[in-house]
């Protein structure tokens, strides 16, 4: 068709059409930018630093920063009101530069995990790039501790237009079951270790778990998941022995070779009888830099999101089939993740499990071993900032985002320090000289502050009780204990209280009573005449010492840590 015979059918100028057709039309439609398109890049690369900082803008940030632009070259536009550019300029630089910027929604980390800077990064990796020398993807593990909740959390459903308040009925609670799980960088999935909040534990919570595929199906894993149980439900270093030795080891010694055995630095996991089982069997034990498992733990990368996916959609539907069920039984849970693990599995292409640890392990750089893959996600201080931002604005942002010195100094040590990256052996944690003095393991001492930090359970800045196992060792006149006291008609309520042990007695001891006096569970005072006696079997826990304060003719005492208390 000629532009002619065109330019009369779609009633279009037929000028109009010989400039397009030409070429001759150069301008951008409708009225002229305020900014330059060189201006404009450089303000967005300013919020684009500040992003990558971890500090990102708003598109109310963004205006105001357009208007101190003005400002400060003296233009004084017309149309925006006190020169401050409207929301519908906002949106159209965004749209006009959407190769460079986008909006999404963040996710908040913590102060103490963006300090983690490149040069922590890359100390870890040159440990353990030594430590992994010649080791095949199948004897490189990690492990770590996580918690699935009894609630399905939100899904898009189906309301009539107009809703107000779009509600669903389902019964859900507040509890949490903690697990453990490892994985190696060949995509083998040792079955979980479950740990359930009680005082004792039941047949009927070990029965239908995960057993077999698509967990390792060797006779290493025979018997399928294990269960356990703690007083505060999560695992503690009696637990973390069990789980390695009955679990993990078993596994581990099936396959020839060395082994490494990466997971957090947590004196709960760092045990001395760990420790020289992982010697005497070529296993490396490694620890991540503090702080860092959202960036080095495989497990927190790409293996928990899935998973927890799955276990909410398969938690949705068992409450669809039980819905007079306020909670989840103990006796339903190892069932409920058997069919969450195999809802995992067979997303896609299936093989999902094994497709994720390999992922994982890819991601954090573990194997193949690549520190870029970590430092990638990192911000880089060494940009040409006279092209991008002044060196005031970076400054100012690594100093929100790392600190001084002063700020990251610690003033309470809670963890055994180990460099990241590299193996503990005996001779580290001055083990060595104990045993070849008398050879007696259970003799020799290691240093350890208790540290129940988990990134699944709290958050990093709160910390958990430190909980020490009660015998009739450790136990003297003037410890503070946690002990059990059973009340009511029948004898069937029962109760926690923190107590201080006045006395040993022949069946027993001889305690008083402390009362908290405020809500954190942290401060205690003593209960006047409240003296009872409890056997060893009725103490739950050896309590570290408190802080004594006095005002005036009043004594409380103050943990460091909230106390798992249940009064009447």
């Amino acid at each position: 068709m000629s532009m002619l015979a065109a330019s009369k059918k779609y009633k279009v100028s037929y000028g109009t059409l010989y400039n397009k057709m030409n070429g001759k039309h150069f301008n951008v439609h409708g009225a002229p930018p305020t900014f330059s398109t060189e201006d404009e890049i450089r303000l967005l690369q300013s919020v684009m630093k500040c992003g990558r900082w971890g500090f990102p803008m708003t598109l109310t940030d963004l205006r105001y920063v357009a208007k101190a632009y003005l400002d400060r070259k003296g233009i004084c536009v017309a149309k925006f009101s006190n020169n401050l550019p409207g929301p519908d300029w906002a949106r159209s630089i965004i749209k006009r530069h959407k190769n460079l910027v986008t909006q999404r929604i963040a996710t908040s980390i913590s102060k103490c995990r963006a300090e983690v800077s490149p040069t922590i990064i890359t100390e870890y990796f040159d440990n353990l790039q030594g430590v992994l020398v010649d080791i095949p993807p199948q004897n490189i593990f990690n492990y770590d501790e996580s918690n699935l909740q009894d609630d399905p959390g939100k899904k898009k459903l189906i309301f009539a237009r107009g809703t107000k308040y779009p509600e669903r009925v389902q019964n859900h609670s507040k509890t949490a079951t903690s697990i453990m799980i490892c994985g190696s960088a060949s995509g083998t999935l040792l079955p979980p270790y479950i740990i359930y909040k009680a005082n004792d534990i039941w047949q009927s919570w070990t029965e239908n778990g995960p057993k077999g595929f698509p967990c390792c199906d060797q006779p290493c894993c025979a018997r399928g998941s294990r269960y356990n149980r703690t007083p505060h439900g999560w695992i503690d270093g009696l637990t973390f022995q069990d789980w390695f030795f009955l679990s993990f080891l078993p596994h581990a010694k099936r396959l020839p070779g060395k082994k490494v055995l990466i997971g957090d630095n947590l004196s709960s996991h760092i045990q001395q009888e760990v420790i020289i089982e992982c010697e005497k069997n070529q296993i490396s034990f490694v620890c991540l830099p503090k702080n860092s498992t959202h960036l080095t733990q495989p497990l927190d990368v790409g293996f928990f999101r899935p998973l927890k996916q799955a276990w909410r959609c398969t938690l949705d539907k068992w409450k669809s089939q039980n819905t007079r069920i306020k909670a989840i039984p103990k006796a339903s849970f190892p069932n409920i993740l058997k069919i969450a693990l195999e809802t995992m599995d067979n997303y896609g292409d299936k093989n999902s499990v094994s497709k994720n640890l390999v992922s994982a392990f890819r991601a954090t750089g573990i194997y193949p071993l690549c520190r870029e893959q970590v430092l990638s996600k990192l911000p880089n201080d060494n940009e040409n900032n006279s092209e991008i931002l002044n060196d005031t604005l970076t400054d100012y942002l690594k100093s929100q985002r790392y600190g001084n010195s002063d700020e990251n100094a610690k003033k309470r040590r809670k963890k055994l320090y180990v460099p990241p990256g590299t193996s503990i052996t005996t001779a580290l944690i001055g083990l060595e000289n104990i045993l070849e003095d008398d050879g007696n393991v259970e003799d020799a001492v290691l240093t350890l502050t208790s540290d129940h930090e988990s990134d699944h359970i709290v958050d990093e800045e709160d910390d958990l009780p430190e909980y020490t196992e009660p015998s009739d060792e450790n136990i003297a006149i003037g410890s503070f204990v946690l002990v059990k006291v059973q009340s009511g008609k029948r004898k069937s309520t029962n109760f926690v209280y923190a107590a201080i042990i006045q006395d040993k007695l022949n069946n027993g001891y001889r305690v008083n009573g402390l009362k908290a006096i405020d809500t954190t569970r942290q401060s205690f005072k003593i209960v006047e005449n409240d003296l009872f006696t409890v056997d060893l079997q009725d103490i739950i826990a050896l309590l570290n010492t408190p802080k004594i304060e006095t005002s005036g003719n009043r004594v409380r005492y103050k943990f460091s840590h909230s106390i798992d208390i249940k009064e009447a």
